[in-house]
C-alpha cells in the first residue's frame, strides 16, 4: 500500500524514514482532508500524558479523533512503552499517527497488528537525481547529471530544501533553460546560506521536523542561535508585511526580487494573518527570554520552532 493510498481511518499508522520532508509528506497526505479540529499534534516536548488524555477523549466536534505524535525516538523510553501499549489495546474512534526517523522494533510490530506503517527514505544521491530532474522538469527547466550533482552539493540531501532550490532557479531563470553547475554557483552562494534559508522556510511552512533538523545541523556547524532567531524573526516580520499586500508591494517595500516576493505572500496566505500575528507573538516572548538568559539561547530557539511549526 502506497501513502498516496492511505486514508487515516485505521486505528495506527507509522510512518518511519529518514529524510523529514518525506515523512512530512507521507503524514500530510494521511491528514488530508481532515478538520482541523479533529486533529491534535504533539512532539517530544510534550508530556505523555496529554498525549494520552487526547487520544482517550472523545472528540466533541468529529466522529473519530486523529492523533499525531512527531520525534517519537526522543521520548522516554516509558513514553514509548504507554504508546506501544495504546497499538496493542487501539481506541475504537481515534487514529494515532506515529512519526520517526528510527522506531523502536516493538512500537513497529504492533502499529503493523492494529493499523499500517508507511516507510519512507532518502536512500543514496544517485537515487536522488529521477526526482530531482523530475521536479525541475516541472518548472520548466533542463538538468544535466553535473548540474544536479552542484545542487546537491549545495542544497544537501533533503528534498524540501532542493525543492526550494529549484522553485528558486525556476523564477530566477526563463523557461526551458538548461540549468549549469555554473547557473547553481551563481544563485547560491553556499551551503550554510542555503541551509539557513531551508530552516527558515521550513518554520514558515510548518514543517517541524524539518525546520529542527536544519536547526540541529546549522548549529552544530557554529552558527550562533541568536543569528539564527534574528534571521527567523526578520522573516516573520515580512511575512506580516506580506499578509495583506501583492507581490510587487512586498517587492517594492522591502526591496526584494519578484521571486522572493512571491515566495513571502505564498508562505503569508499559508500560514494566514491571525496564525502570523500570534507567531509573532511567540518570537516576541523567545526574545525576552533570550535577552534574559532564562534559559539557554539554543533551548529557547527549539522550543519556539516547535510552537510556530505546530499544526493545531
Amino acid at each position: 500500500m502506497t501513502p498516496s493510498a492511505v486514508k487515516p481511518n485505521l486505528s495506527a499508522y507509522a510512518v518511519v524514514g529518514d529524510d523529514p520532508h518525506l515523512t512530512e509528506v507521507a503524514v500530510d497526505k494521511l491528514l488530508k482532508g481532515l478538520s482541523e479540529t479533529s486533529v491534535n499534534e504533539f512532539g517530544p516536548t510534550d508530556e505523555v500524558e496529554n498525549i494520552l488524555q487526547a487520544i482517550s477523549t472523545p472528540s466533541m466536534f468529529d466522529d473519530r479523533r486523529t492523533i499525531v505524535v512527531r520525534e517519537v525516538e526522543k521520548l522516554p523510553a516509558d513514553a514509548q512503552r504507554k504508546l506501544i501499549a495504546c497499538l496493542e489495546h487501539p481506541e475504537p474512534d481515534a487514529t494515532l499517527i506515529l512519526v520517526a526517523s528510527k522506531m523502536p522494533a516493538q512500537m513497529i510490530t504492533a502499529a503493523r497488528k492494529s493499523g499500517h506503517v508507511i516507510e519512507v527514505e532518502k536512500g543514496k544521491r544517485r537515487d536522488l537525481f529521477p526526482w530531482v530532474k523530475q521536479q525541475a522538469a516541472t518548472k520548466g527547466l533542463q538538468m544535466s547529471g553535473d548540474a544536479m550533482n552542484a545542487l546537491v552539493d549545495v542544497a544537501g540531501e533533503q528534498r524540501l530544501a532542493l525543492s526550494q532550490a529549484i522553485e528558486e532557479l525556476s523564477l530566477a531563470m526563463p523557461p526551458g533553460s538548461r540549468v549549469t553547475p555554473k547557473d547553481i554557483a551563481g544563485q547560491f552562494t553556499g551551503r550554510a546560506e542555503v541551509k539557513l534559508f531551508g530552516f527558515i522556510d521550513a518554520v514558515a511552512q510548518k514543517q517541524g521536523a524539518v525546520a529542527l533538523e536544519a536547526l540541529h545541523y546549522l548549529v552544530a556547524q557554529g552558527e550562533a542561535p541568536s543569528m539564527l532567531f534574528w534571521n527567523l524573526a526578520r522573516h516573520f516580520r515580512q511575512l506580516l508585511q506580506a499578509s495583506e499586500s501583492s507581490p510587487k508591494q512586498v517587492a517594492k517595500a522591502l526591496g526584494k526580487p519578484e521571486w522572493l516576493a512571491e515566495k513571502l505572500c505564498r508562505q503569508a496566505r499559508g500560514f494566514g494573518q491571525e496564525a502570523l500575528v500570534q507567531a509573532y507573538q511567540v518570537l516576541a516572548e523567545a526574545d525576552l527570554k533570550m535577552k534574559s538568559s532564562e534559559e539557554p539561547e539554543g533551548l529557547t530557539l527549539e522550543r519556539a520552532v516547535v510552537a510556530l511549526t505546530r499544526k493545531r
